[in-house]
């Protein structure tokens, strides 16, 4: 039993019975799988499919009447679960069955009363779930995974046995803060994060892949990681876009990359897979400690010492494609070009679907071909290259943290607040609002760094002169802004006091959660208040 539900709703829709014996997925080849059974409502087994950023689907059920939730298998006919009653939000504890009855058991008042009754389960003993052996050693701060053939699976077509040499592995941090204003990419970033992808990163470590295809490593425990199937140039080959956790001490090992979900791993007597011949491989960084990606400090640099000379404001390639690093309201002058040019190609936030081998990333991105290609006397080396490519590789990210200097400003990022920037627009005649968006950005539009080279201003000064000064003296407010209090893209950068409290609250459980564990490993009782 199972509730199909939708992205930006309650847990609740339709109700649905599911074979997992035959198929985990609801579609197939483009047809719906046998494995879903039937729906209540009946009709709701007409909305099963696959997801797709560009149909806007992924609210599909929000349209379901009526809703169920929170069902409770009494046997392989029977079920109970709370559903709404009559036509409004309020719900009732129901008795269903397969046989096409829905009873009312228990509601109280009206349809239109404010309470409801939420996760049935019956009053009556129940056999007692397996209980599983404790894998965690708490003495521990790391854990380990092996991959037993990364050609094995879905996905691969083209990738021919030899051509992985490595694997990426990549922590995706838990967000802790928020901010009201977004940034509109594929969905709404609050704060901005990136053009599309909602995430923040730290590159582990990479570790080599054998010929047989295995890999075997260790992580730090309890970080959310995902991994990256790497070529000899380093270049991805496929990604994970879902992720796992490892238990401090804990073995977790998979067949292969994005398998048929219900395969098993051969029964043998003798170990084959040649990783685990050897004590797994560390997590050793990249270009340096692990630390969080910021597009600034690890890809701008490489853009201004090879780029910038000529592809600046000012410049007859910059009229091009302008690669400088003055930032503008949420972002950077190059990133927003990059992103808006659609010179690098990466997958952002959607879709759902697996993607092929290559087929986003560095393969296919027009900035590679770029790169690669003679291009005047440009000569860039090992390191820099694989930045660039490495950043498009991990999805094109940009600020390093979540948190945010300016959490009550647009995109939660700008210095200047929503009145300013309002007056810049009036001022300008640039609808500035398009700057909080992918869908409409006319891209950069203020220079932090250089005021007088925001391209908002255009020929303001020749027809007005006045709104030109007080506009340049809205954009050098914002300048003067970050250099005392600089955000999350600059060094130097604090976040504002809500999120400093937010982050020093998960400090102390992260604290006590240590002292707890410590105690359980030593056999002793121990209580938060002391």
């Amino acid at each position: 039993m199972c509730i199909f539900s939708s992205c930006h709703d309650r847990p609740w829709g339709a109700l649905a019975l599911i074979d997992r014996r035959l198929g985990v997925d609801g579609v197939v080849n483009g047809v719906r799988s046998p494995s879903v059974l039937r729906t209540w409502p009946e009709s709701a087994l007409d909305l099963v499919g696959e997801g797709y950023v560009a149909r806007f689907n992924w609210d599909t059920f929000m349209q379901v009447t009526p809703k169920y939730e929170d069902p409770f298998a009494l046997d392989a006919h029977f079920f109970l679960c709370s559903r709404t009653v009559g036509t409004g939000e309020k719900t009732g504890l129901f008795l269903v069955d397969t046989f096409g009855n829905e009873l009312l058991l228990y509601a109280e008042g009206d349809e239109n009363s404010p309470v409801g009754c939420y996760d049935p389960m019956p009053l009556a003993p129940s056999l007692r779930p397996p209980e599983l052996p404790a894998r965690s050693d708490f003495s521990k701060d790391t854990g380990y995974f092996y991959v037993a053939n990364v050609y094995e699976g879905t996905h691969l077509e083209g990738v021919a046995p030899g051509t992985v040499k490595y694997l990426r592995v990549i922590e995706s941090p838990e967000k802790r803060t928020f901010t009201h204003p977004s940034w509109d990419g594929q969905g709404q970033q609050a704060p901005a994060m990136a053009w599309h992808d909602f995430n923040n990163k730290r590159i582990l470590g990479v570790v080599p892949v054998e010929p047989d295809g295995s890999a075997y490593f260790s992580v730090p425990a309890e970080t959310y990681v995902y991994f990256q199937l790497l070529d000899e140039k380093g270049m991805m080959v496929q990604s994970m876009r879902s992720g796992t956790i490892v238990q401090p001490g804990e073995t977790q090992g998979c067949i292969g990359c994005h398998e048929e979900r219900r395969d098993a791993p051969p029964l043998e007597r003798v170990p084959t897979v040649a990783a685990l011949t050897r004590p797994p491989s560390p997590m050793t960084g990249w270009y340096g400690p692990p630390r969080f990606f910021s597009y600034t400090r690890e890809v701008q640099p490489v853009l201004d010492r090879h780029c910038v000379g000529c592809h600046d404001y000012g410049q007859e390639a910059g009229k091009i494609l302008n690669l400088s690093g003055d930032r503008d309201l949420v972002f950077n002058t190059s990133y927003n070009e990059l992103w808006r040019k659609g010179i690098i190609k990466a997958v952002g936030g959607g879709p759902a679907q697996i993607q092929p081998a290559r087929a986003w990333g560095s393969h296919v991105s027009p900035l590679t071909r770029a790169l690669q290609a003679p291009h005047y006397d440009v000569q860039l080396d090992d390191e820099s290259l694989n930045r660039l490519l490495t950043w498009m590789d991990i999805n094109g990210p940009y600020y390093p943290e979540y948190d945010s200097a300016y959490p009550d400003n647009p995109a939660g990022r700008s210095p200047l607040n929503p009145q300013q920037v309002a007056r810049l627009a009036e001022l300008t005649g640039i609808p500035l609002a398009g700057q909080l968006g992918h869908g409409v950005n006319q891209g950069p539009q203020v220079c932090f760094e250089r005021p007088e080279h925001s391209p908002c201003l255009g020929n303001l000064k020749e027809t007005n002169a006045a709104g030109y000064e007080e506009a340049l003296q809205i954009i050098r407010d914002g300048m003067n802004r970050l250099a005392t209090h600089p955000r999350a893209d600059m060094e130097g950068f604090l976040a504002a006091p809500a999120h400093q409290q937010r982050q020093d609250k998960y400090r102390l459980r992260r604290e006590m959660e240590t002292r707890n564990r410590e105690a359980i490993r030593k056999g002793e009782t121990l209580f938060d208040t002391d």
